[in-house]
């Protein structure tokens, strides 16, 4: 019976430190093990191996997402949507080409936030009720 892997959730702006203190638990990778993980994804789609890759950046996807909290927007929304942009880089990191996936996913982390700033930040916020 395969075992589910569970990841952290983050639970509003009250429950970013602990979410930043579960993701820390999630080792680094070193190069290599890197390198084998994302070929065991590409040609095997090993599922476990695409999972291994995406808790070891999650670190990455906060750090990045800490640079756009001035934008009025929920950092715990950020997070959540730089870490769907986290795992379009692992589905397409191509490993062959001799690049880190760190340095390949700020990309698509830094796009996936910017896409959802885009959609939800206007100049004018309008209210949904007569007092506001």
């Amino acid at each position: 019976m395969a075992r589910t892997a569970t990841l952290p959730v983050l639970n509003g702006e009250s429950g970013l430190s602990r979410y930043l203190a579960e993701i820390r638990k999630f080792p680094m990778l070193e190069p290599q093990q890197e390198y084998m993980l994302a070929k065991r994804w590409r040609e095997h789609d090993d599922r476990g191996a695409a999972h291994h890759l995406v808790t070891s950046h999650l670190r990455l996807v906060a750090k990045i997402a800490m640079g756009y909290r001035g934008y009025g927007l929920p950092i715990s929304e950020v997070v959540s949507e730089g870490n769907v942009g986290l795992m379009q880089a692992v589905k397409r990191f191509e490993p062959e080409k001799g690049f880190r996936l760190a340095t390949y996913a700020m990309w698509w982390i830094k796009a996936s936030i910017q896409e959802y700033i885009l959609r939800s930040w206007s100049l004018v916020k309008m209210g949904t009720t007569a007092n506001q």
